[in-house]
């Protein structure tokens, strides 16, 4: 899981890529291509998904953790074919990240075009963060 946080400099790291690497090896699913755009009001998650539909991806945020996902069946080859070298499949996938308290849940957009897959995570305002909170006693 890669956890989202402000500033951008710590969104990457050498053990997000390690990270990507062990998922791929575990899974044998091929982990698509992210790019990770910030400025001071939002963070953007950009995912190449070639040749799925946007009925194919599944976005779901659950627990502050943002899972995006495709479940694809693969055609069937015909009889007399053979695949000979296989570098991508995205039709079977998962990433998560872990959001940070200050990206708006509620503000999330998500649009799919031309095989990218495009997630914006706006910020909350500073006054709109809750930094402590006191719990009265019953």
């Amino acid at each position: 899981m890669t956890y989202l946080t402000t500033p951008a400099k710590d969104l990457f790291s050498p053990l997000m890529e390690l990270e990507k690497l062990l998922n791929r090896a575990a899974t044998r699913q091929s982990v698509p291509k992210v790019n990770i755009i910030q400025n001071e009001d939002w963070t953007e998650l950009r995912i190449a998904l070639p040749g799925l539909n946007k009925k194919d991806i599944n976005i779901q945020l659950e627990d502050n953790v943002l899972k995006i996902s495709s479940s694809k069946e693969e055609k069937e080859l015909k009889k007399d074919s053979a695949i000979l070298l296989k570098e991508f499949d995205y039709s079977n996938f998962q990433l998560e990240y872990k959001l940070t308290d200050n990206v708006d849940t509620d503000k999330i957009e998500a649009k799919y075009k031309n095989g990218i897959l495009t997630i914006k995570l706006p910020f909350k305002k500073e006054e709109e963060i809750v930094k402590s909170k006191k719990i009265d006693l019953k």
